[in-house]
């Protein structure tokens, strides 16, 4: 009998015409409250299985954000305190028992993690997927992302996350769940291929009918009663034209068959690199995707009283900037509201170069392994796969074939030491500061500052002095631009603050040529290409030197994923390839080329 441990026997108002059932149950809850609050100590068998009454009896009565708060009260005292009990496996059971089922109650009022947690909650821990990942996935934002979406915050969340980190596997669960609380609504399930909605497919049917998860427990009034495995749905509870589970192939598309009343899900729209590379054929998966898929969405009410049509989430790798994903977003920001967008991108290395994805249990991936990868791998694929940098192969210009690279500087003093400063003072743009050691017309890039997100100009003044001064730079240009002139003045005092002088000069960004133009003028100087006399050529430390330093690492990627094409010119970073330019232009003084965006040094064999 329930707190028994207190000597107090719940009252039943069975066939008592005065009160309804609700009002006894109401009545009930709050003589259990009054009990509870005569309670010294929170932590005994009977404090839980009070609150465990208090929980079920609103859950009884429709009470769902009191049922959830009693549930939270009930994981946080058994997450982090426990409960003292006789050593019995009755009251084990009993403790395990209370514990389950208030996830319980709130995976079905939506909360993800607590769903996650329900319906694993009989594997072994390293068997179980949200567990051993969760504390990353939360960390990096996928989490919240997910709730966010789920509690109508959200018209659309993209999660760009590298292979096999479990980013699918979080959307197979976010549809079982969603199905789960609204079966009389239907999902939009899309991808590549059919093979892939087929894997979809069968793993939101496994987890509702294998007895290793707890689907049943967490909605026992559920069950599949229509299903095909040839077009790929089924329904939950009763039949029905728009189905609760709706599977389709990006290339097929669902015209006339499928709805997407509560969720659109996209999962790898694009699906390898070859594709991504065809424009022709991204320009048919968009249409496709505008015509068969988006268009199947329709108006539903949110918990803000406002109609919207059904939010989206895509899985994504970021191939192209011209693929389904990238459209989409750049579409959103160009409307300038991204108050309901989300763009969760997170890299295998975090900002020291180690790895994002070490999970718990042996699970997840090792900076060795991304490590590997990237010597592997070819760039411009591991930019997408792993960097979450989509990158255009049609318009590059600069790769690690058509540059030229040192082991080892001279064995003589170089003629001067010289940098140049693209400044920044936060955000997604990089402050960029190649140093070059001059010996006659060549220059050797020896060292460099390329940080981003790095919180303001306190941050990275430091870093520039310390940079000039352990590479005994005696000129520096800085980029008037964006602030530039008035961060001169403060790198002159840091270093004078150190009795370090440095000819510091200012520049102009040139107004009769774009970026775009000064730096595919200057391509031949950045290759190390000599197509003129007394031509500067910059030469590059060797991938083997460069092991182990993230800046220069990023640098070199910047490089070689700067694209000419104009529509590129927006949407991508050009921190590293500008300020080279600007070295060259401005602080050697070097003859430059005139630009040419259609035509470069490579095809022209030199």
């Amino acid at each position: 009998m329930l707190l028994r441990d207190i000597g107090y026997a719940k009252i039943l108002f069975i066939g008592r015409d005065s009160l309804d059932i609700n009002d006894n149950i109401r009545e009930r809850i709050e003589k259990t409250k009054q009990l509870l609050s005569k309670l010294v100590h929170k932590n005994t068998m009977a404090y839980l299985q009070g609150l465990n009454c208090i929980k079920c009896d609103y859950e009884t009565l429709g009470e769902y954000d009191n049922a959830c708060k009693y549930a939270t009260m009930i994981i946080d005292i058994l997450s982090h305190n426990g409960v003292e009990h006789k050593a019995t496996k009755k009251d084990e059971e009993l403790v395990r028992d209370i514990w389950v089922h208030a996830y319980d109650t709130k995976a079905r009022q939506g909360d993800f993690e607590s769903f996650c947690i329900a319906m694993e909650w009989n594997r072994p821990i390293n068997k179980q997927f949200y567990l051993p990942r969760a504390k990353l996935l939360k960390k990096h934002g996928v989490i919240q992302g997910i709730q966010d979406l789920i509690d109508d915050k959200l018209d659309l969340l993209v999660l760009n996350l590298p292979p096999r980190c479990g980013k699918t596997t979080v959307g197979l669960f976010l549809q079982t769940l969603i199905g789960g609380m609204f079966p009389d609504e239907s999902i939009l399930s899309a991808g590549h291929t059919t093979g892939l909605i087929q894997t979809f497919y069968n793993e939101i049917m496994n987890f509702m009918n294998d007895t290793e998860y707890r689907y049943h427990e967490i909605f026992p009034n559920n069950h599949i009663v229509d299903k095909s495995s040839e077009y790929y749905y089924f329904d939950l509870n009763k039949k029905r034209r728009f189905h609760t589970y709706n599977f389709v192939s990006i290339e097929t598309g669902g015209t006339g068959k499928v709805q997407a009343e509560r969720l659109l899900y996209c999962d790898d729209l694009v699906k390898d690199v070859e594709q991504a590379n065809n424009p022709d054929r991204l320009e048919k998966l968009y249409h496709n995707y505008t015509s068969t898929i988006k268009d199947r969405k329709i108006q539903r009410l949110c918990k803000d009283g406002l109609y919207r049509p059904c939010p989206e989430i895509h899985i994504n790798t970021p191939w192209s900037l011209y693929d389904v994903t990238s459209r989409i977003v750049q579409t959103a920001k160009d409307t300038g509201d991204m108050s309901r967008v989300r763009i969760i991108s997170v890299p295998c290395y975090d900002e020291n170069g180690e790895s994002n994805f070490v999970y718990d249990y042996g699970k997840g991936f090792s900076t060795k392994y991304y490590k590997d990868m990237e010597l592997a791998e070819d760039p411009v694929i591991f930019s997408a796969k792993y960097l979450m940098t989509p990158v255009e192969r049609d318009g590059l210009v600069f790769n690690k074939d058509n540059i030229t690279y040192y082991n080892e500087l001279p064995p003589e003093e170089p003629d001067r030491i010289v940098a140049y400063a693209d400044v920044t003072h936060g955000g997604d743009d990089y402050f960029s500061v190649p140093v070059g050691y001059v010996y006659g017309y060549e220059v050797y890039i020896e060292d460099v500052l390329f940080i981003n997100k790095f919180g303001g100009d306190d941050a990275s003044r430091p870093l520039v002095r310390d940079l000039i001064m352990r590479n005994h730079v005696t000129r520096c240009g800085v980029e008037k631009n964006n602030g530039g002139d008035f961060y001169s003045t403060l790198m002159d005092k840091d270093l004078k603050s150190k009795n370090y002088y440095c000819h510091i000069t200012t520049h102009n960004a040139p107004t009769t040529k774009s970026k775009r133009d000064r730096i595919l003028a200057c391509q031949n100087e950045i290759k190390g290409i000599a197509t003129e006399e007394n031509t500067y050529r910059i030469y590059f430390k060797d991938a083997n030197k460069i092991k182990g330093n993230r800046q220069y690492q990023e640098a070199m990627h910047n490089l070689f994923s700067w694209n000419q094409n104009i529509l590129a010119q927006k949407r991508q970073h050009d921190d590293f390839p500008d300020s080279l330019a600007g070295l060259i232009t401005n602080v050697l003084g070097g003859k430059t080329g005139r630009a040419k965006s259609n035509v470069s040094a490579d095809s022209l064999g030199i």
